[in-house]
């Protein structure tokens, strides 16, 4: 398994250098890297419960970007609609620089 992982790595390369280097460099811990984080809509304040993405202005807010979605039932919408409805235990994957990441954690 791993051997194939890495042939296909090594495949990605090739053919789109710029978006398997862009991934590569996403990170959950790091300082210096681009970060993706997970936050539970059931964690936010009770007001944005039933309110939609638009609602949240996170970009505004923190420039922070919405880029997935996962609803109740584990399904994953990509890029998800501004009018995509917050909802009990859902989670939005969220991306940004570590400054962004930061103002988002003051936020909520």
């Amino acid at each position: 398994m791993p051997d194939k992982l890495g042939g296909e790595h090594m495949a990605s390369l090739l053919v789109t250098p710029d978006i398997v280097e862009f991934v590569d460099m996403l990170s959950v811990d790091s300082e210096d890297a681009t970060h993706l984080r997970e936050v539970f809509v059931d964690d936010l304040p009770k007001e944005f419960l039933s309110k939609s993405i638009r609602d949240l202005d996170l970009r505004r807010k923190t420039g922070c970007s919405i880029i997935g979605f996962k609803t109740p039932d584990c399904q994953y919408e990509i890029n998800p609609d501004a009018n995509t409805l917050l909802v009990a235990n859902s989670k939005l994957i969220i991306l940004g620089s570590l400054e962004q990441i930061q103002n988002l954690n003051k936020l909520f």
